[in-house]
C-alpha cells in the first residue's frame, strides 16, 4: 500500500474510533451516573422480583443490549484497526495501544472479573440473591472504571488532532 492510502485510512479509522470511545463514554458515564445505581437500587432494597417482572420482560421483548452491543463492536474493530495503522506509520503507538484498543482491556475487565456472568443472570432475571447481590456490590465500580478508561481513551484520541496541528508538543 502507499503512503498516502494508509494516511487516509489513517485518519478515517482515527476519526471513527474517536467518534465510538466518545459514545461508549457517555454510554458509560450515563450508567456510573444513573442507570446502574437504579439497578443497584433495585437490589438492595428487596426489590428484586420487580426488577425481573420489569426489566427482564423489557430485555427480552427489546433487545436493547444488541444495540449496545453492535457499539462495542464496532468500537473493537475501528480501534483495533487504527492501532494496526498507528504501528505501521510509527506514529501514537502509545495513545493506540491504550486508546484505540479501550474496548478490548474494557473487555478483558468484563470477562475477567467473571462481571459478564453476574450481569447477564441479574438483567436476564435468573440470578439468586447471592450473585444479585454480588452483582449490586460490583455494579457501579466496574462500570465507573469502564466509563474513565473510555473519557480517557476519547481524551487521549483527541490529544492525536491537536498534535497533528502543532497545538500540543508531540511528545506522546
Amino acid at each position: 500500500m502507499n503512503k498516502d492510502i494508509i494516511n487516509r485510512l489513517y485518519w478515517i479509522f482515527w476519526c471513527s474510533t474517536t467518534i465510538l470511545t466518545g459514545i461508549l463514554a457517555g454510554f458509560l458515564i450515563s450508567h456510573s451516573i444513573m442507570f446502574g445505581r437504579f439497578f443497584t437500587w433495585f437490589i438492595e432494597s428487596g426489590n428484586m422480583d420487580l426488577l425481573r417482572s420489569t426489566y427482564t420482560v423489557f430485555r427480552e421483548a427489546s433487545s436493547p443490549q444488541i444495540l449496545y452491543n453492535r457499539f462495542l463492536l464496532f468500537g473493537l474493530i475501528s480501534g483495533a484497526i487504527w492501532t494496526v495503522l498507528a504501528f505501521i506509520k510509527k506514529r501514537d503507538t502509545i495513545i493506540a495501544t491504550i486508546a484505540g484498543l479501550s474496548t478490548l482491556w474494557v473487555g478483558v475487565i468484563f470477562k475477567v472479573s467473571n462481571f459478564d456472568y453476574l450481569e447477564e443472570a441479574v438483567m436476564s432475571g435468573i440470578a439468586d440473591e447471592r450473585t444479585a447481590q454480588l452483582f449490586a456490590s460490583l455494579n457501579l465500580p466496574i462500570h465507573t472504571c469502564f466509563a474513565i478508561i473510555y473519557a480517557v481513551s476519547f481524551l487521549l484520541l483527541l490529544i492525536v488532532v491537536l498534535k497533528e496541528r502543532k497545538i500540543i508538543r508531540n511528545r506522546l
